[in-house]
């Protein structure tokens, strides 16, 4: 079996543009084209987009064109003035918020979890305790 790429990157769009929609990211990225797949992909990257009434901001790091989807116009505002300083690739951190990437410390600061490794011969011990 051929793996086809450009399927599996349309895919990848697919999947974000239903995250983003959702509002489970505020931002999502596109995977990164080469200019030959870049001009394969565009239309068919647009087309998946705008049917989910999203939009789509076209962006070029390290000679690669990256699509960042988005549904709001703050959402935008805010990667194009990060993108003034930083770029995605190279500062990562700077976008990870924007991108959607923070949830678990969010909710770690939102819910107070904390994380307890409990070796399983203690919890038997807890559990048969119980009965």
């Amino acid at each position: 079996m051929k793996f086809d790429k450009y399927s599996y990157y349309l895919g990848m769009t697919f999947a974000f543009v239903e995250c983003v929609s959702n509002d489970a990211k505020e931002v999502a990225l596109t995977h990164p084209l080469s200019n030959e797949e870049f001009k394969v992909l565009k239309e068919y990257n647009e087309k998946i987009v705008f049917e989910n009434q999203l939009h789509l901001y076209w962006d070029t790091i390290h000679n690669k064109t990256i699509g960042v989807i988005y549904k709001y116009e703050e959402s935008i505002i805010k990667y194009v003035a990060l993108r003034k300083h930083f770029n995605v690739i190279d500062n990562f951190d700077k976008f990870k918020d924007l991108l959607g990437y923070n949830i678990v410390s969010k909710m770690n600061e939102y819910t107070k979890i904390e994380t307890n490794i409990i070796q399983s011969e203690d919890w038997l011990l807890a559990h048969n305790n119980q009965q």
